[in-house]
């Protein structure tokens, strides 16, 4: 059985009206294409995909047990965050905008329980999800030629006029492409705000990437684009100085191929080691004979100034400790939505530290706990390692594993899982509505590979 269409196939082909039981396909596969680079516009097209399939499928969600995490999320949710906005309305110092954050972070998760459960029926079987990720890192073309154009700004020191942000429409599609400081303190982060967005959307296309690398193609020049786009998002990870994107990338070799321990092992150490001679370098009098080599940014990335300027804030370990000590103070139904940049700045005003704004609390499960309480943090979480585990054993023991095609392309979406996963440990690109969106649709996929299996 070959399933090696991806050079072969054609948009045209893609569009071309589907069966009944995937009405509304069209308006998904648009909706993914434009996701990348035009968000709002993408999501008008996904919400008509819900829409349809909600209807046309008459889909009862209580018969899937997959749902029933879901469900109960959802009502602690709905109960934590009204609680939480009726007794803090009575505190006569709370704004008015921080009290209706409480509300307004439910559109962070409830939505996107429902995509999780409605986008299922359009990634069904292996060929539909090779059809997502292919429309994915196409509609993710924008973001590279972005990434390498402000890069080029920068080094040729460009006038700042050139830079972003770029709006289209009043602001519904905006690519901000900062300008990047002479100090090259932060990264590249193109048509994102942030570096480590932009490192987290990488590494989403990475192990899709790496599986169309090793296809093989009729023509070369598929083997060619395949390649370039893989080189292309390396770089540009390097290029963003995103610690986390490039922490993982470690991870992403022996996460998208099945590497027996000793080869994993052996990797981890290159990689390491790679990094530990990186500091030694940046930090002694060789640093200058090592630029040839390395970028002279990420030589300072890792010279003693900047690692040990603030370590505490580097290594997330203040801001770590802080939130599991604010969720102390209420464990079960936590404190509320977009409260902890408040109350951590009030801690460092009270024991005189450097004031430092800190948005969220840079881990997935401490936010939710933090939120919502550990109850709600822990429901989701074993969700999560339950569909990320099942879904390996799947892939690993599948009886058609001797269709490597197909189980190599599962391994690749489980790789793209555990490594947007991962990323939530150390920072939440989550609230970034492209990342919260494949973020559901990736667990959806795991789920469809548990049924198929």
């Amino acid at each position: 059985m070959n399933f090696n269409f991806i050079p072969r196939i054609e948009f045209k082909e893609l569009f071309v009206k589907s069966n009944k039981n995937l009405n509304g396909i069209n308006y998904f596969r648009i909706g993914v294409f434009l996701l990348p680079s035009a968000f709002s516009v993408s999501s008008i097209f996904l919400i008509i995909a819900l829409i349809i399939n909600t209807k046309s499928e008459k889909i009862n969600y209580f018969k899937d047990y997959f749902n029933y995490p879901l469900f109960l999320s959802g009502i602690l949710i709905l109960i934590t965050a009204i609680s939480n906005y009726l007794s803090n309305s009575q505190i006569a110092d709370m704004r008015f905008e921080n009290r209706i954050q409480f509300l307004l972070d439910i559109a962070n998760w409830i939505p996107f329980f429902y995509v999780f459960s409605s986008f299922g029926n359009y990634l069904s079987n292996t060929k539909l999800r090779k059809e997502f990720s292919i429309l994915l890192i196409s509609g993710s073309l924008p973001i590279f030629v972005s990434g390498f154009y402000q890069f080029f700004l920068f080094k040729f020191n460009m006038p700042f006029s050139l830079s972003g942000p770029y709006k289209l429409f009043n602001g519904l599609i905006t690519w901000y492409q900062y300008v990047i400081q002479p100090t090259g303190e932060l990264g590249v982060t193109s048509i994102f705000n942030n570096p480590n967005y932009l490192g987290c959307w990488l590494l989403i296309l990475l192990p899709f990437s790496m599986f169309l690398s090793i296809q093989k193609y009729e023509k070369r020049y598929q083997k060619i684009f395949a390649l370039s786009f893989l080189i292309s998002i390396v770089i540009l990870i390097a290029l963003s100085k995103s610690r986390a994107a490039l922490g993982l990338l470690a991870l992403s070799i022996p996460a998208t191929f099945e590497l027996n321990l000793l080869i994993t092992t052996l990797f981890l150490i290159f990689y390491l080691s790679t990094n530990l001679l990186i500091i030694f370098f940046a930090n002694t009098d060789y640093q200058s004979s090592i630029k040839q080599l390395i970028p002279e940014q990420i030589i300072n990335d890792f010279s003693q100034s900047k690692l040990l300027g603030n370590p505490s804030r580097e290594l997330r370990s203040d801001i770590w400790s802080s939130a599991i000590n604010f969720i102390k103070l209420k464990p079960l139904f936590g404190i509320g939505a977009g409260l902890f940049p408040l109350v951590y700045i009030s801690r460092n005003e009270l024991t005189e530290e450097v004031n430092n704004w800190v948005g969220h609390t840079h881990n997935l499960f401490l936010e939710l706990a933090f939120n919502y309480g550990l109850i709600l943090a822990s429901v989701i979480s074993f969700f999560i390692l339950f569909l990320i585990i099942k879904s390996f054993f799947v892939i690993r023991f599948n009886k058609l594993k001797a269709c490597n095609s197909i189980n190599n392309f599962n391994r690749a979406w489980w790789a793209a899982t555990i490594l947007l996963v991962s990323s939530q440990l150390v920072d939440v690109q989550y609230y970034d509505g492209r990342i919260s969106i494949v973020f559901w649709i990736l667990l959806s996929g795991l789920r469809a590979i548990i049924k198929e299996g």
